[in-house]
């Protein structure tokens, strides 16, 4: 991550090594290019009265692994290490040092005591600090574990322990950063922000950001990683992944990707998050998902293999205008509301999920165009295993619900709701399989019509529901529309069959028994020319017929 091309600083080899609150500060009130500067344990902790401030090329700091090696004097208002605080400045090293806010010891109008504050800066690591304490607790302008700003780049945050934050634990501003084997716990707001709070009250979104296996939980008032912005990025530049971490504890959402201006290239992969509320501090609602998404807009946006447990929300909610969305092979057990919410949206893919006990539907889709529902294992929702709503003929248009299974929905209770619920048009359905329902297999509601159902399986002697003329079903098992044993009368050749649904156009008849065959065959149309039945006439009287209604 180091820029090659840029000159190499004049190296002085020199080590200085401080033992004493004097000694620190005078060092860094005076370093030179290339210093290295050591921090003795022997008379820990420091009293600082002031910033320790880098602003030197090629300077290394270490300290001796004591957690309150550095801790402000009472009273002194200053935070601990900024780096590039007057001009900018490259290659710097801090790791093993302790730091300790003294928030108890700070004045209530100090703002943004940061542990490690770097501003202005290129080729930063960071590596096995211990930051805790940080004043003031307040969102914005609270004091950060470790803030990396909009002008940094190329910048290291690795095996650090942050505890007790006032405000994030890591935020972050600047341009290709990487963030991994942190443990980050029991702060106000966010163990890690992929945003920064800026003095103008903006948000600074940082881009190409990785954030992997790192271990967070516990925040008082916030979800465990976020995204937010208000300023957008062009879609050829940036990329925010967030990987391999762990959640428990209190906290809102374990990831929440909101702002005011759109998002793109979002990759939320591998996480692995269970969910507590008690502890958790908020005046509105306790019910947060495990990923939720709320940003204005975003394009490209990854939500997968991650195992959400126990959100007192929905597993996954994105309210979103989306483009090019995947929530692909995660495992949602338990949560509270949905599995899965989809509201808004285009070319979206709900692949491959395991939805475990959600408390109402398994998936839910709402007012989304273009989407693709597959593969996916629903068991156990408190409601509708899969449902496909929309106010409009546009709103569903395009959207396939294909290779689903859904497992004992609405808690397999008589009178439970459908497995699938359809309530927009331009939906196929299709070789779903649905077991052990309450209700419904699948459902068509309200003016939801010209949908296509093909080859579904459910268990249970009639499970459709499907009544729109404008809908097509084929190939289902048990058959839709089956009239079995219908008899002539005696002296009679001629067998009238009246359709479960009207049909818009004349369907497909098959027949089990054929009375010795049909010879003449006519349908019955309503006043809304939709074909309703059918009269048969048969080569002998008396005959009985089997009848399969395919439309």
């Amino acid at each position: 991550m180091t820029d090659a091309t840029a000159p190499t600083p004049a190296a002085t080899d020199s080590r200085t090594v401080v033992t004493t609150r004097a000694e620190l500060e005078s060092a860094f009130a005076d370093l030179s290019p290339g210093e290295t500067v050591h921090v003795s344990a022997a008379n820990a902790p420091y009293r600082t009265t002031q910033w320790l401030d880098i602003d030197a090329d090629g300077v290394t700091v270490t300290g001796a692994g004591v957690r309150t090696l550095v801790e402000p004097a009472r009273d002194a208002n200053v935070g601990g290490i900024r780096v590039g605080h007057t001009q900018h400045c490259r290659d710097i090293d801090i790791r093993g040092i302790g730091y300790h806010g003294n928030a108890a010891g700070q004045s209530d109008t100090a703002t943004r005591l940061h542990g490690i504050a770097v501003e202005d800066a290129t080729n930063v690591t960071l590596a096995r600090n211990h930051v805790r304490g940080t004043h003031p607790r307040s969102h914005g302008d609270g004091g950060s574990g470790i803030s990396v700003a909009r002008p940094c780049s190329d910048v290291r945050v690795v095996d650090n322990r942050i505890h007790d934050f006032g405000d994030r634990g890591v935020q972050l501003g600047g341009t290709r950063i990487q963030v991994f084997g942190n443990v980050v716990t029991d702060g106000l707001d966010r163990p890690i922000a992929c945003d920064l709070w800026n003095t103008d009250g903006q948000n600074r979104t940082a881009r190409n950001v990785s954030v992997f296996g790192n271990l967070l939980g516990n925040s008082r008032e916030g979800s465990l990683v976020g995204v937010a912005g208000n300023d957008p990025e062009p879609s050829n530049r940036g990329y925010l992944s967030i990987f391999g971490n762990v959640g428990f504890g209190f906290h809102k959402s374990f990831c929440h990707v909101r702002g005011p201006e759109p998002l793109r290239h979002v990759s939320v992969q591998n996480n692995v998050s269970r969910q507590t509320t008690e502890g958790l501090r908020t005046d509105a609602t306790t019910r947060f998902a495990g990923v939720a998404v709320d940003v204005d807009s975003a394009t490209d946006l990854a939500i997968k293999n991650n195992e959400l447990y126990d959100y007192s929300g929905h597993g996954v909610r994105v309210a979103s205008a989306v483009s090019g969305l995947g929530v692909q092979q995660n495992a949602i057990v338990d949560p509270d509301m949905a599995g899965i919410r989809l509201e808004g949206g285009t070319d979206g893919v709900v692949d491959g999920n395991r939805i475990t006990r959600p408390g109402t539907a398994g998936i839910r889709l709402e007012r989304t165009a273009d989407a693709l529902v597959r593969g996916n294992a629903v068991q156990r929702a408190g409601t509708v295993g899969i449902v496909a709503g929309g106010s409009g003929s546009e709103s569903g248009m395009h959207t396939d619900i294909a290779g689903n299974r859904v497992v004992a929905n609405g808690r397999q209770s008589d009178g439970s709701p459908p497995a699938i619920l359809v309530r927009t048009s331009g939906v196929g359905i299709r070789g779903n399989t649905i077991t052990e329902h309450g209700g419904p297999a699948i459902a068509e509601a309200g003016t939801a019509g010209n949908n296509l159902y093909v080859a579904n399986r459910a268990d249970g002697a009639r499970p459709w529901r499907i009544s729109s003329p404008t809908s097509v079903v084929r190939n289902h098992v048990p058959a839709v529309d089956v009239h079995r044993g219908v008899t002539a009368g005696d002296g009679s050749d001629t067998v009238t069959v009246t359709f479960d649904r009207p049909y818009a156009r004349p369907p497909r008849l098959s027949f089990g028994r054929t009375g010795g065959g049909i010879r003449e065959r006519t349908y019955d149309i309503d006043g809304e020319g939709n074909y309703v039945g059918a009269t048969l006439v048969t080569r002998r009287t008396g005959a009985t017929v089997d009848v399969f209604v395919d439309g």
